[in-house]
């Protein structure tokens, strides 16, 4: 039987991918050996490994998940990693009042292009959403560092912005691209809350589409019919294939040039009481100085601990604590780099995931925007 599509792939992107072409009444496969990418929830343990929230503008990413409780910005503990901390609202805030000023208008700017930028590449491609935007397409090309100091927001940043980008991240300001910067900074001024995933329920979504398997090969003939070759020795065959999968495997398939690099983060699950320093607050976030990325107050009283490091010594941070379970990240998030890759191959192979941006939501419009182009063509 040959599809019409067959998606590798089943996080943000792919799900994505897969929804729009079952909404369109495409017939399509989408292959993957699980379910949801870095949306890694457990259910049994209400909590999240991966992405940590979302955002009030995930417009396509809310399909894929549930929103639960608000998380609060107003209990957040920022360190400077060298024994001083303060709260969001204290007599520094005041101090860093005129800087909060700038910020809140280079993200009012930003949001405003940034929206229509999203809209744009559900049915353009990232490339030509930023040749329709150029200041897009600068943020893209410079690091953040740069951004901060072109607005002079130094101390705002030190203080307070560049932690919570690390702890959305893992990386510093040097390394990120002032566009995503400015993205995941948005969860400073917009509403953000965590959320669940019910898998069971995507299954029962998708029905006989998802097919479980490792896809171990693809090849494409001469007429352009792809054949996804699975562990199992099984195949599938469609007009068109999508490869939702992390860059460096999207990259091995279709024998890809340079993609970003990434950052690693590992993520400790823990019940335990904090030091007092750590405790008066939700969240407490960390400079690029320090391993620990963020600590986060769950809502049954546990802990969410995300590092850097594979092993860290909670002792530093609980004066007691049982860990609960450990979910690690080798390849977290392509957040390092400029290379830019490319969202279709000839006329009938696309490439959906974060390649280019970061975040459940930019990475869930890559999969509207592949499987938009899939149902033009069978519209014709």
């Amino acid at each position: 039987m040959i599809h019409d599509a067959v998606v590798v792939g089943a996080g943000s992107a792919g799900l994505s991918c897969a929804h729009t072409l079952q909404d369109g009444g495409a017939d399509f496969v989408l292959v993957s050996d699980t379910l949801g990418g870095r949306i890694c929830y457990s259910a049994d343990e209400g909590v999240n490994f991966g992405a940590y929230f979302v955002m009030a503008n995930y417009h396509n990413a809310e399909k894929l998940i549930t929103r639960r409780t608000r998380i609060d910005p107003l209990s957040c503990r920022f360190h400077d990693g060298r024994g001083k901390s303060f709260p969001t609202l204290s007599l520094n805030t005041l101090r860093r009042a005129p800087g909060f000023a700038v910020f809140g208008a280079v993200m009012a700017n930003f949001i405003r292009h940034y929206e229509r930028f999203k809209k744009d590449c559900e049915y353009m491609s990232q490339r030509e959403a930023m040749e329709r935007d150029p200041y897009i397409a600068r943020l893209f090309h410079q690091p953040a560092e740069r951004l901060i100091a072109h607005y002079r927001l130094g101390k705002v940043a030190e203080d307070y912005v560049s932690k919570f980008s690390y702890a959305c991240t893992g990386v510093d300001m040097g390394t990120i691209t002032a566009l995503d910067f400015l993205n995941v900074c948005q969860g400073l001024v917009l509403p953000i809350h965590r959320f669940s995933f019910d898998e069971k329920a995507e299954l029962g979504r998708l029905g006989d589409h998802f097919v479980r398997g490792v896809v171990t090969g693809h090849s494409v003939t001469d007429d352009g019919l792809h054949t996804v070759e699975l562990a199992d020795g099984s195949t599938v065959q469609a007009a068109n294939v999508v490869f939702a999968t992390p860059p460096v495997v999207t990259a091995e398939f279709l024998g890809l040039g340079e993609v970003r690099q990434t950052c690693q983060l590992y993520v400790v699950h823990a019940w335990g009481r904090l030091r007092p320093v750590f405790a008066d607050q939700e969240m407490n976030l960390f400079p690029f100085t320090s391993p620990v990325i963020f600590t986060a107050r769950q809502d049954d009283g546990s802990f969410l601990i995300y590092s850097r490091l594979p092993e860290i010594d909670l002792s530093e941070y609980f004066i007691e604590h049982e860990v609960i379970s450990r979910k690690g990240w080798t390849k977290a998030m392509y957040v390092q780099g400029r290379a830019y890759i490319e969202q279709q191959y000839g006329d009938s192979t696309y490439v959906a995931g974060d390649h280019n941006g970061l975040g459940l939501e930019p990475t869930a419009i890559t999969g509207v925007y592949a499987a938009h182009q899939v149902l033009n063509k069978l519209a014709r």
